[in-house]
């Protein structure tokens, strides 16, 4: 079977930590591929399915305005197939293997079809206990694939480590990095061409500018020698500034937004009758007194879409990130006007 991939940055890309931690090094635009392809996959997608890009969509999602787009293509596939990636075992052996089985451009068609590797199959398709979730537009404007790599291991522990405010705190082994990243070993840590200037740097950079996260990072020494950096990973202001532009658009960009502020952070978004809500790790609602099912869940976020679109107190509550319970709770003034704004309103 055949089956024509969509392109489009709000696809949400879902890697298994497996992936997501293995140990592998490819060029931006074969990253960029290959999590398109991720973002595609179907359950109920046959072990043999055949893939196929529309190259000129493709193209046009990733911002490629050279006209050298089919030969890149060809370099993205052949990384593709050749640079495998490398998941270590407990054990301390590992499980190698390719990404696609095959690719298939035929000259003047428009078009590149290919099937996935059979053993990275299970790894994508499978339901993981642990995975990483993000929207496809956060890696297709990043240069380097360091920086693809950076935004998706940083982004990974942001989503899953436990949070004081809106910030997380990761150590990791330099030697750790390496290994995941593949940095060659001629890359040093200290000099203007190794790890510090030419990784760490400018994904910071290039992190700041375009995705949905931020990070800075501190060098921890061994010695005089660096040995562990902490890094400091917290949402992006800018990212967020742009979202509170668009989230009262519709009811699907208010849901998104507000799971993306308020996901397991321990913050209430909303309220009423002595019961307040949360939004936990799997993006369901919560209460202060049980877990909310899909159902229960879609009610609560239409009750709070409909406080947004008619109270300023209640945008500017979502907007810093406040707490709804504490902040009406301790001023008796806001939670008169937040009532009265609800009445005229006619919010129920």
């Amino acid at each position: 079977m055949a089956r024509v991939v969509t392109t489009d940055g709000k696809l949400e890309v879902k890697k298994s930590e497996f992936i997501v931690k293995a140990r592998y090094k490819m060029n931006p635009l074969a990253i960029k591929f290959i999590s398109t392809i991720i973002a595609n996959l179907k359950r109920t997608d046959e072990d043999n399915e055949e893939y196929v890009f529309k190259i000129n969509e493709f193209k046009d999602l990733t911002g490629q305005k050279t006209k050298r787009i089919y030969e890149l293509l060809d370099e993205a596939t052949e990384e593709l197939l050749n640079n495998p990636l490398k998941i270590p075992r407990e054990d301390g052996g590992f499980l190698k293997f390719n990404w696609i089985a095959d690719a298939d451009y035929q000259k003047g068609s428009g078009i590149i079809s290919f099937t996935i590797s059979p053993k990275l199959r299970p790894f994508l398709i499978e339901a993981q206990q642990k995975y990483l979730k993000y929207n496809l537009e956060n890696i297709l404007p990043l240069k380097s694939g360091y920086s693809i790599r950076m935004y998706e291991i940083l982004k990974d522990y942001y989503n899953t480590q436990s949070r004081y405010g809106n910030k997380v705190e990761k150590i990791i082994e330099v030697s750790k990095l390496r290994e995941m990243l593949e940095i060659p070993k001629s890359y040093k840590y200290g000099n203007s061409s190794g790890i510090k200037q030419r990784i760490l740097e400018k994904s910071k950079q290039e992190l700041k500018e375009h995705t949905d996260i931020v990070f800075d990072y501190e060098e921890i020494k061994i010695g005089r020698k660096v040995g562990y950096l902490k890094f400091i990973i917290q949402l992006n202001p800018k990212k967020l500034q742009e979202q509170e532009k668009e989230y009262l658009k519709s009811f699907k960009h208010f849901v998104s937004f507000v799971r993306n502020k308020y996901k397991a952070n321990m913050k209430y978004f909303v309220g009423w009758n002595g019961l307040y809500f949360g939004i936990n790790k799997q993006g369901l609602v919560y209460s202060n007194k049980r877990d909310l099912d899909p159902q229960e869940s879609e009610k609560v976020f239409k009750q709070a879409y409909k406080y947004a679109k008619n109270s300023a107190v209640y945008k500017s509550i979502l907007e810093d990130s406040l707490d709804f319970k504490d902040d009406l709770e301790s001023d008796s003034n806001l939670y008169q006007i937040f009532k009265e704004e609800l009445q005229n309103g006619e919010t129920t």
